[in-house]
């Protein structure tokens, strides 16, 4: 099916909006959970690129399974932290703090996230999607951490040969929008690159075969009315998300919400898929199936994954920055 844009702009971060918001008084800190198997180097080399670009600390972790005795899991977790610490040194830079741990647990999704809460990690980062029997009923790797922990998850698919250069946004039009929006920018991702939205409403193949009942001009004229109010909708929610919405360029396929991100994100060239995931996925599994699921059992690309609580923990540090921002300033104008 043929793709409806709102708009034949594409728009790019303007350059007078600074895209990091974190508190002056806070390093920001970036977890990289990593498995040490193929297509790890490449979350490594992304990691260091955000990382740097964000002035930030990083912590390479892996979870080791539990061994049949206390001793054995002791040596295993001993030997992997050589390689650990070997691969942090690797991708440090100078004046860089990079830290290397390794965890021994049946489930590592649960060590991430505990280890993301204890250390108070702002973004974790996880190597490519790897396919285990139930993904799509219980969730993918990167679900499951982001539903422990509440903080985004970057998945990575692909070599980073540098900053990514088209971030495509899923949008449903609801608050998440500016959430997914917020957090993009908050960790720099938007950054000198080409950025637009996929529409992708849960139920849109379903009313358009309903309205398909109807004359060929009337199912135009709505496919277009329902084009503009999602335009103008999501342009609202970009604007109080701190991004310059009027530039954005809205795609609104009338497919599946899958097809619609897999169409817009091959045909657009995006190297980078943000999608937001449900406050009841397994619930919403079960009924009526999970977008943020599809995109990282079925898409190549990297994935940001941000979940409600992310998007609030992301709107609460852009807050305290720009509070923190605003009493150097008024400090800085009292002491003249």
């Amino acid at each position: 099916m043929a793709l409806s844009q709102s708009t034949n702009r594409s728009w790019a971060v303007p350059p007078d909006i600074v895209p990091v918001e974190f508190s002056p008084d806070r390093t920001p800190r970036v977890l990289c959970a990593t498995d040490l198997g193929v297509g790890s180097d490449a979350a490594l080399s992304r990691v260091q690129q955000i990382a740097r670009a964000l002035g930030a600390q990083v912590h390479l972790l892996h979870v080791v399974d539990l061994a049949s005795t206390a001793r054995a899991t002791g040596r295993r977790r001993a030997r992997t932290q050589l390689t650990i610490d070997a691969l942090s040194r690797k991708i440090a830079w100078p004046g860089s703090a990079v830290q290397g741990s390794v965890r021994a647990s049946r489930r590592p999704y649960r060590a991430i996230a505990d280890v993301a809460i204890e250390w108070d990690a702002d973004l974790i980062v996880l190597g490519p999607y790897r396919r285990r029997l139930g993904d799509s009923f219980r969730g993918t790797m990167a679900e499951r951490v982001i539903r422990k922990a509440g903080r985004p998850v970057l998945v990575v698919n692909r070599d980073a040969t540098g900053p990514y250069e088209h971030v495509l946004l899923a949008s449903d039009l609801s608050h998440m929008t500016g959430g997914i929006a917020r957090v993009s920018k908050q960790f720099g991702l938007l950054e000198g690159a080409r950025a637009s939205v996929v529409h992708v409403p849960q139920h849109s193949l379903g009313l358009m075969l309903y309205l398909a009942r109807g004359s060929e001009s009337a199912v135009s004229n709505n496919q277009r009315a329902r084009s503009r109010s999602a335009s103008e909708q999501i342009e609202a929610q970009l604007e109080r998300a701190g991004l310059n919405g009027a530039r954005v360029s809205v795609f609104s396929p009338q497919t599946s919400p899958f097809r619609a991100i897999e169409q817009v994100a091959q045909r657009g060239g995006s190297d980078l898929l943000v999608v937001g995931s449900s406050r009841f996925p397994l619930l919403k599994r079960v009924f009526i199936g999970s977008v943020s699921n599809e995109v990282l059992r079925g898409m190549k690309h990297d994935v940001l994954l941000v979940s409600p609580a992310a998007a609030r923990r992301a709107r609460r540090r852009a807050f305290m920055g720009n509070a923190s921002i605003q009493k150097a300033e008024e400090l800085q104008v009292f002491e003249h």
